[in-house]
């Protein structure tokens, strides 16, 4: 299949009709077993449709799975395991923000300048959870300075809606930072 995941390729509809077959079968199945290890709904939904993702944008020919709930299985399986890595960097990297903000009162510049950086890729991972539209209009705020007007225009959506991003995009870095290390099951 030619295409990426920022751009995938329209898929002929033979393979639509396969992938929704696929999707039909197998979507409501496979939500529950990962809910049932995740204990969050939206989590499970989120991971499974990432599964099908992985499954359309793969080189994995449709027609040659004998099995697709077992290949479905190892997909999700593998983004279990991602997210667990990924979760445990995260709460590595908010121990050591914690520490720095304890000891910041005796820091010089060399370590108020590595503060800073670990913050930033703190904030970056913290954003990088968040949906694609409350993502990209939060950067642009933030490292770009675009207004809400110019963010509206390169999202295609209204100024309000801009702002809706970025009180999202903020509450769930302020959340993860100061509530929880464990995100919070979203409502």
């Amino acid at each position: 299949m030619t295409g990426t995941a920022t751009n995938p390729q329209p898929l002929p509809p033979r393979s639509q009709g396969e992938i929704g077959a696929l999707y039909e079968a197998h979507h409501g199945w496979l939500t529950h077993w990962l809910h049932r290890r995740l204990r969050c709904p939206q989590d499970a939904a989120d991971l499974s449709h990432d599964t099908f993702l992985r499954l359309i944008l793969g080189d994995q020919p449709l027609e040659a799975l004998r099995e697709p709930r077992a290949y479905l299985l190892v997909i999700a399986s593998r983004l279990l395991i991602n997210r667990h890595h990924r979760k445990q960097v995260e709460e590595e990297a908010l121990r050591q923000v914690a520490t720095l903000l304890e000891t910041q009162d005796n820091r010089g510049p060399a370590e108020i300048a590595a503060a800073r950086d670990l913050l930033v890729s703190v904030i970056k991972l913290l954003v990088d959870e968040l949906p694609e539209k409350p993502r990209r209009a939060f950067l642009m705020a933030r490292l770009e300075g675009l207004s809400y007007r110019q963010i509206g225009r390169r999202l295609s959506v209204s100024e309000s809606s801009v702002k809706q991003y970025l009180a999202r995009a903020l509450a769930h870095c302020h959340a993860r930072l100061y509530d929880s290390l464990d995100p919070p099951c979203r409502t």
